[in-house]
């Protein structure tokens, strides 16, 4: 039996051993095949390869990296080496120098079919002559801190620079300031070449679909000229690229954003050669004052829209718009912050001074056995809530939303830094990120919307109010006597409150239910979250903004979203976070917030007057010492 069943086993062991075989073949492939076919790399392949210039006192370099060719990571890898150099001076080795690579050369490229096609730049060059970097301009730009190329290396170099044949670190040539991420990837179209084989034309001539550089490597590439001093100077040119980056395109980029306008999206006209770059004075520029409407409104950038988006400064620089209403509308918030920020917070410093100095007005003791006599009446701990349910679930919907939209606001204003790009990271990207800042800013346009709503409940209940003599309050008198509403007796006393905590005064004021500093500070959330709410929109819908308003309102939009983002971050973020989790009498959080109780301390000495009411509303003596 056994002997049977070894039998039977041995075709199935066969068959396996055949099928791994098989698999092993298939999953291993052919011995890969060189493809330095003029065995270049012998020589080439040694990082060290290079020799001191003597003439031009630089480093000459001679490495080429092997994985540009073995493992195709160039866009001349499929080429041999004299495709592009001379091959007459490379016939013996040691070979004599070669003569520097004309780019516009006609280049004889064989396939793996083994078809043979020719290709030349040669169209570039007619190209670069119509637009504004033509050979002149290219070949009498004078560098800040000297030439970046040979007078004999092809000015291609200038934004086809390739790392790949450059010495890292302190050894590189001065060619490196070209910088490492300008990768060397022809943007130029095969009109009138199709390639024949598979390999070919996934590896080459599909890839033209993607973008050939990143958006901040192609920002680099233009800052090589726009952003070096002596070629601005020269020319008379704008620092372009910081603007851009300053812009909300440039911080998108900046942080990971690769579906953002670069500079090619608004300077190149929609469709036409990259190369084909025009001055904006020409008509056909894509930037010319009658073209740069439709560029803007491609169908990848802002479709739908208005030409006047046309209208929005894509390069505004704000410290150099003096006299404009941008600039000062940018002042007037800085101002403000300053002005809002700067009374209220030395007000949390002198009340800290108190503490520290144990100072307390005399009659805060009296007014702690006040609290204690209304807390033994049955309806007095409720009496002194002074935050219903409905407004402590308000506020921590609040406290939820605002820091979910600082979290995913604040990156693109600090787009430069390394914490913002893993912050964005951390949310699954730009584009999560924007999603969620937009849906949390419905949530709080909709929170804040129900909230208002609410406010209109009690004033509307208070009209129907009888006062003692049968007459009714008005809307302004119903407005007026709300627990947040600020009125001049309230500036009165913050006036005099200022006046006790610096030592002019030894009376303190007594406020209700809310001080004027916990009001002024509720209107600036309500102004805040309005400014906030309509900005945003603006800013999220920019066809219909286009359409109503123009691209002047976008300028606008943005400055108003950011400095107002900046005021609540510093009023909310310092003294916000102070009053109700710092600060020694609600040390480690206010028990307010969650169930609407103030300690009584705080009570005594701030909410005085709130507690009067409430003792007199519940027949308790309140009786005062008198205190000179």
């Amino acid at each position: 039996m056994t002997h049977v069943a070894t039998r039977l086993c041995q075709p199935i062991r066969l068959f396996t051993l055949c099928l791994c075989a098989g698999l092993a073949w298939l999953l291993c492939g052919p011995p890969a095949v060189a493809q330095d076919r003029e065995n270049c790399l012998y020589c080439h392949r040694f990082p060290g390869l290079s020799r001191f210039d003597p003439g031009s006192g630089r480093l000459r370099l001679f490495y080429v990296d092997p994985a540009y060719i073995h493992e195709a990571q160039g866009p001349h890898a499929q080429l041999a080496c004299t495709d592009c150099h001379a091959r007459e001076p490379l016939e013996v080795v040691p070979h004599r120098p070669s003569p520097p690579v004309d780019c516009t050369r006609t280049c004889h490229i064989t396939d793996l079919s083994g078809n043979s096609r020719r290709f030349s730049h040669e169209n570039v060059a007619r190209m670069l002559e119509q637009s504004v970097h033509t050979d002149a301009v290219l070949h009498g730009l004078r560098f800040t801190g000297g030439p970046l190329l040979a007078d004999n290396q092809s000015r291609c170099l200038y934004c086809h620079d390739e790392p790949l044949f450059r010495m890292p670190l302190a050894l590189e040539s001065p060619v490196g300031a070209l910088q490492d991420r300008a990768f060397a990837r022809c943007n130029v179209c095969h009109a009138t070449q199709l390639p024949l084989d598979v390999e070919f034309a996934t590896r080459h001539v599909l890839s033209r679909l993607d973008p050939a550089r990143r958006t901040l490597e192609l920002a680099q590439v233009c800052a090589v000229c726009h952003s070096d001093p002596a070629l601005r100077q020269t020319h008379e040119l704008p620092n372009s690229v910081a603007s851009y980056l300053r812009s909300f395109h440039g911080r998108a980029a900046l942080l990971g954003d690769e579906t953002t306008a670069d500079c090619l999206s608004c300077h190149v006209a929609n469709g036409a050669n990259v190369h084909l770059m025009l001055a904006s004075a020409h008509p056909d520029s894509a930037i010319h004052p009658e073209n740069v409407a439709n560029s803007c409104r491609s169908l990848t950038c802002h479709p739908g829209a208005d030409r006047a988006i046309a209208g929005t400064s894509v390069h505004l620089d704000l410290p150099g718009a003096v006299g404009s209403l941008e600039f000062a509308l940018a002042a007037a918030f800085i101002l403000l912050t300053a002005v809002s920020f700067g009374p209220s917070a030395a007000i949390v410093l002198l009340e800290l001074a108190q503490l520290v100095i144990g100072r307390r007005h005399p009659r805060a003791e009296h007014v702690e056995k006040v609290i204690e006599q209304i807390v033994s009446h049955p309806e007095g701990r409720a009496r002194l809530r002074r935050f219903t349910i409905t407004e402590r679930v308000q506020h921590w919907v609040l406290a939820a939303l605002f820091t979910l939209l600082a979290l995913t606001g604040f990156p693109l204003k600090f787009a430069d830094q390394g914490w913002a790009r893993m912050l964005v990271d951390a949310f699954g990207g730009m584009y999560m990120t924007r999603t969620l800042h937009h849906y949390a800013g419905v949530a709080l346009i909709v929170g804040f919307a129900v909230h208002v709503l609410d406010i209109f409940r009690v004033v509307l209940r208070r009209t129907r109010r009888v006062g003692p003599a049968g007459e009714r309050l008005g809307l302004y008198q119903a407005i007026a006597t709300l627990p947040v509403s600020i009125t001049l007796t309230d500036l009165r006393r913050a006036g005099a409150q200022l006046k006790y905590l610096v030592g002019l005064s030894n009376d303190r004021p007594r406020f209700g239910r809310f001080t004027a500093t916990e009001k002024f500070e509720y209107f600036g959330v309500m102004w805040g979250t309005t400014l906030l709410g309509i900005t945003g929109l603006m800013l999220w819908f920019e066809q219909a903004t286009s359409h109503l308003m123009g691209g002047w309102a976008f300028n606008i939009a943005t400055i108003i979203h950011t400095y107002e983002s900046f005021l609540a971050l510093i009023h909310v973020g310092i003294l916000h976070i102070y009053n109700v989790i710092l600060a020694p009498t609600v040390f480690p959080l206010s028990l307010a917030t969650l169930n609407g109780e103030t300690p009584k301390s705080k009570l005594a000495e701030e909410n005085a007057e709130f507690v009067i009411d409430v003792a007199h509303s519940l027949g308790i003596p309140t009786e005062e010492p008198q205190h000179g």
